[in-house]
């Protein structure tokens, strides 16, 4: 993930790291790598989020004019699943996508869980066979997304799915 340092950490209280579009905010420690530069607020930075916690960052990096080069907007995008609402049989998979540099996406994509049920689909499969679609989406030439956009997953994208889940299945065997 992206974001700016909002506030500096100290050896006795954390840093704020806050995204481009304000909605987000992580917590962070900081300790100082040997030779390396302290990071000041208003830095652009890169970090991970540590598992198991919501708003604790990890891995805080300054961000250079390089590396904003090679993953900037037509870099390819970083994408997260956070979760899913369900209205009678429909599914929905929700996920923030990101490039640096750029307002964050909310992506919502939607699965009759009927199709599923058709193709012997699972529901855990659900998440990663929409993040799939998702990333191939993003990655297209000359895609503008709005700050938040739907899609359904068809019928054709879940055949082409269980063709692939079956050749890879006989490749292990």
């Amino acid at each position: 993930m992206t974001g700016r340092i909002e506030v500096s950490a100290t050896a006795r209280q954390p840093g704020r790291i806050t995204t481009r579009t304000g909605a987000s905010t992580f917590e962070y420690a900081y300790l100082l790598a040997p030779g390396g530069a302290r990071l000041r607020v208003g830095r652009l930075v890169s970090f991970e989020l540590e598992r198991g916690t919501a708003n604790a960052a990890v891995k805080v990096r300054g961000i250079d004019r390089e590396t904003l080069f090679l993953g900037g907007p037509d870099g390819p995008p970083e994408v997260r699943y956070y979760g899913f609402d369900q209205k009678n049989d429909v599914r929905s998979f929700k996920f923030r996508a990101w490039r640096t540099g750029q307002e964050n996406q909310e992506v919502i994509v939607s699965a009759d869980l009927a199709l599923f049920r058709k193709h012997g689909i699972t529901v855990q499969e659900g998440p990663a066979l929409c993040l799939r679609f998702v990333q191939a989406e993003l990655q297209q030439p000359g895609f503008s997304g709005t700050t938040r956009w739907e899609r359904a997953l068809t019928e054709e994208e879940v055949v082409a799915h269980m063709a692939q889940r079956q050749s890879s299945s006989r490749k292990r065997s």
